[in-house]
Parts: C-alpha cells; sequence; structure tokens
C-alpha cells in the first residue's frame, strides 16, 4: 500500500493499443507522485456477455458478485480517481459514478463512441448510457475537434480538448538513424475491408485523394440499398438517400469536419430523413458512412510512397496485400520507439473511422526526434508547427515533401530534433494528466 493519492488506470487488455497507452499513463502517473493501479475491464465485460446467454437472473447475480468485489478493491487501496481510455471505466452503473471516495474519473477518447459501444459489452444500466457518462464528476477530453463536436452533438456533457501524447521514456531515448533516405509507416489500412477494383486502379495509375473520396463516394452511396441497415432505412424512408448525398458531397469540401456536423448540416434541407435516423437510433452509423468519404486517404498515401520505392512498411501483411504492398510485420509495441528511431521521418496518416487526426503516432515520432509527413489538418496545426513536422495540402505535396527527405535526410532529422523539444515541452502524458486533475 501507498501513502500517495491512488489513481484507477482501467484497460482494454484484448487491444494492443489500449493496454500499450494505458501502460504509459500509469507511468506518467507515477512520476506526478500518483500511486497507479492498473487493472483491466475486458474480462469482466466479455464474463457478463457470455453469462447472459445462460439466463438474466445469472447475470444479475454476477453483476452483484462482481460489483462487491470492486468495490472492497476500490476501498482497500484507497482509489480517488479513475482514469481510462474510451469509456473502459463503465461496464456496470454501479460502480464509481456515485462514490463519494471517487473525485473524478476521465474518460481520453482514444476511439469514438459507436465504436466502443458495438464492441464493448457491459451490463444493463439502470439509467441511459448518456446519463450516465454525463455524471457531475466524469469528464471526457478528446483528441481531435471533429472528436469533440460529434460527443457534443449527441448530448455528451464536460468535454474538453486534450490532444494525445508520447511517453517521457520515448524522448529520453537516443538511438541512431540508420535508414537515412527511406521512410516508413507503422499501421494498417485504417479499415479491414479491401478497395474495390476502381479504386485500386486509380491508386495504381497515380490518382490523387480527391479522386479516390469521390470514388469513397459513391461506394457508399451506391451500397445504401444493398447493405444492411441502410437498406432498411430506405424501406422506412427514402429521402435518406439524398440526406447521404448531401452530406458525403460536403464532405468532399471538408473533410476534416466531423462527419455528424455535416449529417445535421445536410438535414436542414432533408428534415424528415435526419428525423428518421435520430427516432430509429441509426444516427451513429450514418455518421460513420459519411467519415467512410476518407476511407482511402491513409492507404493511398502510402500506396503512392511505396510505388515510388521510399517507403517501408510495418502492418498485418495480409490487410496490405489487396493493395498490392508487401508489409513486414507488425511492429511489437517495445519496439516501437527503436523502429521509430531508425528512419530519418516517417508516414503519418489519420484513421478514417475518427474524426481526428492529430494520432499517438504523431507524437511517439515527434519524440523520438524523427521528422512526420501529414496531411495538413487543424488538429496537427494546434500541435506542431511546420518547423517541427510536414504539412502537406494534397498527396501531390507530401509526395514531394518526401522525395525531398530521401534527397536530404539531414533537414528532416533536424526538423525532428525540433518537434522533440516541443514535445518534452508541452506533448507528454504527464503534461495531459496533470491539466485533466486540475
Amino acid at each position: 500500500m501507498s501513502d500517495r493519492s491512488l489513481v484507477l488506470v482501467l484497460s482494454n487488455d484484448f487491444s494492443l493499443a489500449s493496454a500499450k497507452t494505458s501502460r504509459h499513463l500509469c507511468v506518467a502517473l507515477n512520476r506526478l507522485g500518483y500511486g497507479a493501479v492498473g487493472r483491466d475491464t475486458r474480462l469482466v465485460r466479455w464474463a457478463a456477455g457470455e453469462v447472459l446467454k445462460e439466463s438474466p437472473a445469472r447475470q444479475e447475480a454476477f453483476e452483484i458478485a462482481s460489483v462487491s468485489k470492486w468495490m472492497k478493491f476500490i476501498n482497500d487501496y484507497g482509489i480517488e480517481r479513475v482514469v481510462s481510455l474510451d469509456l473502459n471505466w463503465l461496464f456496470t452503473s454501479q460502480l464509481f459514478i456515485d462514490d463519494e471516495r471517487i473525485k473524478g474519473i476521465h474518460s481520453f477518447w482514444f476511439d469514438d463512441l459507436r465504436s466502443y459501444l458495438l464492441a464493448s459489452p457491459m451490463f444493463p444500466m439502470d439509467r441511459t448510457t448518456l446519463d450516465v457518462i454525463n455524471s457531475p464528476n466524469v469528464k471526457h477530453h478528446c483528441y481531435g475537434r471533429g472528436q469533440q463536436e460529434e460527443l457534443r452533438l449527441l448530448g455528451v456533457n464536460q468535454i474538453f480538448p486534450s490532444p494525445l501524447a508520447a511517453p517521457r521514456e520515448y524522448v529520453e531515448r537516443d538511438e541512431p538513424c540508420t535508414e537515412m533516405n527511406r521512410l516508413a509507416f507503422i499501421g494498417n489500412p485504417g479499415l479491414s475491408n479491401p478497395p474495390t477494383r476502381v479504386a485500386l486502379e486509380v491508386m495504381n495509375r497515380g490518382g490523387t485523394i480527391d479522386e479516390l473520396r469521390a470514388i469513397a463516394r459513391q461506394e457508399i452511396l451506391s451500397g445504401l440499398r444493398i447493405n444492411e441497415p441502410s437498406a432498411t432505412w430506405l424501406r422506412e424512408s427514402p429521402e435518406i438517400t439524398d440526406l447521404m448525398a448531401a452530406a458525403t458531397e460536403l464532405r468532399l469540401t471538408r473533410p476534416h469536419d466531423a462527419a455528424i456536423s455535416l449529417l445535421t448540416e445536410a438535414g436542414q434541407a432533408w428534415p424528415e430523413a435526419f428525423d428518421y435516423l435520430n427516432r430509429a437510433g441509426a444516427i451513429l452509423d450514418a455518421t460513420t458512412l459519411v467519415k467512410f468519404v476518407n476511407r482511402y486517404d491513409r492507404p493511398s498515401l502510402v500506396h503512392r510512397l511505396w510505388q515510388r520505392g521510399w517507403l517501408d512498411v510495418f502492418g498485418t501483411p495480409e490487410q496490405w496485400a489487396p493493395y498490392g504492398i508487401k508489409a513486414q510485420p507488425t511492429v511489437p509495441f517495445p519496439q516501437l520507439p527503436a523502429i521509430y528511431s531508425r528512419y530519418a521521418a516517417h508516414l503519418n496518416a489519420a484513421n478514417c473511422a475518427r474524426d481526428a487526426t492529430a494520432n499517438e503516432k504523431l507524437f511517439e515520432i515527434a519524440a523520438c526526434g524523427r521528422a512526420s509527413l501529414n496531411l495538413d489538418s487543424p488538429d496537427v496545426r494546434a500541435c506542431y508547427t511546420e518547423d517541427e513536422v510536414c504539412l502537406a495540402d494534397s498527396d501531390l505535396a507530401l509526395e514531394a515533401l518526401a522525395e525531398q527527405i530521401v534527397q536530404d535526410p539531414s533537414a528532416a532529422l533536424a526538423m525532428g530534433s525540433r518537434a522533440r523539444e516541443r514535445t518534452a515541452a508541452e506533448h507528454l502524458w504527464e503534461h495531459r494528466l496533470r491539466k485533466a486533475f486540475a
């Protein structure tokens, strides 16, 4: 037991990315003088779902036993705060939110609300999920402007801007750059389903992101009558086609605006269709389709630099194979800083499923003293300057920046050094936690 104020960090150990960042949060809390206790909630969620298959009564009994065990744990340790990515803390409404011992519950949003709720079973709530996450002692920290807007329009309260960050241990490492004339990309395409033949043909001939966004939009609209649940929407509200056409057209010209705000704007012209989505509880599903206008952004950037022979790709090989890209295996998280340090610069590209572009890799690459190549966006600009990261207003401009790095890696290393200084001063997990607790 510790005399320090204790913070409970709740993780989803089924997700390696979540487990990695939860560990970074624990280490940062220790550096700030807190005691940090890490626990997984995925197992209790899974068990809740499995017990329900037997009977609701058994699930209720299991929840009572689980809550009792957790309350004893909180009392024995003297937990005062709860921190988690997304809603890993919310698996029952019987814990944390009404406990006078808990000074604050902090959700650092890593994913989007729809993806989280679909992937994370929980015990039945005695109130709505919105009511629970709007409890007075719950604070939501969002790393993207669009992400903040999405939660706000969904009715979530106490939302605070909070970029992601890097662990201090990355800043403290000093490893040589051995791949001076190559770049790297670490990650998967974003969506696991392969590209369509038309999209791949455009990539192979060097087509632009603007072309690919138009193709993705057409794929979305063409699939409305074929795929569920959108086929059901159209049977009950045929004007959904017009609403989605308008919202996805807005996404073409404003790719960094929150998809849900674009859908809301389009709903002014098609109010009956928009009202139907709200009444049917389908607004988040429709919002996700609008986001998918950007589905080819990341893989097309990777493909463009791969075609030039400049890029090493680390990710799930079977997900990259449909793009004609031979990827090296996914990098185990303990080896990430070594791979970051190996290259003079890294391509960085956001996941289309989230309305946030300043992802965790942006800060990790900078912490390792390396340059990152990014499509220009408000989220990234809010964290770094053009002297610290590469910002391109198009994929063609990004390709030109990559060529400069291949020809003159010393400039990229100097940029990475400046990015590391900014990261050490402003973008560590200690900075985020200190601000959140304040």
